[in-house]
C-alpha cells in the first residue's frame, strides 16, 4: 500500500480551535470529501472507512466543536454553529467544490450546510440524520433524558461533564430544520439508515421526500451505526453514490 500524504492543523471560529487533517488521495486533482463524526465521538470513527477511498478522493476528518481535540468556546451549541464552523474551516484551507458525508450529528450539520451554502457542495451523503428531536425513538430519547439528568448533577464538579451534558441537550432540543425548506437543496443526495436505527423510519422518508434529488438506503439488520455493523456493504453503497456522482 501506498504511503498515505497526511498532513493536520487547526483553524479558529470566533471564540474555538478546530482540528482537522487531510488524507491526500494517491491520485491527483482528486475530489475532496469531508466526513463528519455523530455527538459525542470524533474524528476517529472514519477509521477503516478511509482507506478505500484515497485511492479516489482526498480525504478531510473534522472534530467538530467541543469534540475530540476542537475547543468547546463560550457559544452554545447547535448545528447551525457547527456549520458555521465548518464553512470557516473550507474558507480558510482554500476549498471550493466538495463531498460531504456526515454521520449522526454530522449529517445534520451537513444539511444546515447545504440550506446555506450548497452552491459548494458537489454531492451530500447523509447517516442517520434527523431534522428535529421527533426524529429520534421514543426509546432513544428516554434515554438521552437519563443521561442530560445525570450529567447536570456531576457537571457541578466537572467542566467534561458539563460539556457532555451540552452534546446531550444539543441531540433532545435540536435540530429544527423545516422540511419544506429542503425543497430548495438540489444537490444529490444518498440517505443511508439500519434496519434498526434510533431514527424514526417515517422521519428518514420525510427527509427523503422533501430533498428534490435524493434517494434512500436501508442497510438490513444493523443499527444506528451502520458503518460498523456492516463495514463492506457501506463502503460499497457509499462508494457507488460516490462514482455515480461523478
Amino acid at each position: 500500500m501506498p504511503k498515505i500524504n497526511w498532513t493536520n492543523g487547526y483553524v479558529r471560529n470566533d471564540d474555538a480551535a478546530l482540528y482537522y487533517e487531510v488524507h491526500q488521495s494517491t491520485q491527483s486533482n482528486a475530489p475532496l470529501l469531508i466526513l463528519l463524526h455523530g455527538n459525542g465521538e470524533d474524528m476517529h470513527i472514519f477509521d477503516g472507512r478511509i482507506e478505500p477511498l484515497l485511492p479516489y478522493y482526498t480525504i478531510i476528518t473534522v472534530d467538530t466543536r467541543a469534540q475530540g481535540k476542537s475547543a468547546k468556546g463560550e457559544r452554545s451549541l447547535s448545528y447551525e454553529l457547527f456549520a458555521e464552523d465548518l464553512f470557516t474551516l473550507i474558507n480558510k484551507l482554500q476549498i471550493g467544490n466538495f463531498l460531504i458525508l456526515g454521520f449522526s450529528d454530522g449529517g445534520n450539520t451537513a444539511l444546515e450546510l447545504a440550506l446555506k451554502h450548497q452552491e459548494r457542495v458537489a454531492a451530500m451523503i447523509l447517516v442517520g440524520a434527523n431534522l428535529s428531536p421527533d426524529g429520534l425513538t421514543t426509546m432513544t430519547r428516554k434515554g438521552l433524558q437519563f443521561l442530560a439528568a445525570g450529567r447536570s448533577l456531576k457537571g457541578i464538579f466537572s467542566r467534561k461533564e458539563n460539556r457532555d451534558r451540552d452534546l446531550v441537550r444539543l441531540m433532545l432540543e435540536h435540530p429544527h430544520i423545516d422540511p419544506t425548506r429542503l425543497e430548495k437543496v438540489t444537490i444529490p443526495t444518498l440517505i443511508i439508515n439500519g434496519e434498526q436505527d434510533i431514527i424514526k423510519d417515517e422521519h428518514s422518508r420525510l427527509i427523503e421526500s422533501s430533498l428534490p434529488n435524493a434517494r434512500r438506503v436501508v442497510i438490513p439488520e444493523t443499527g444506528h451505526f451502520v458503518m460498523k455493523d456492516a463495514p463492506e456493504e457501506f463502503d460499497r453503497i457509499v462508494f457507488e453514490f460516490l462514482m455515480e456522482d461523478d
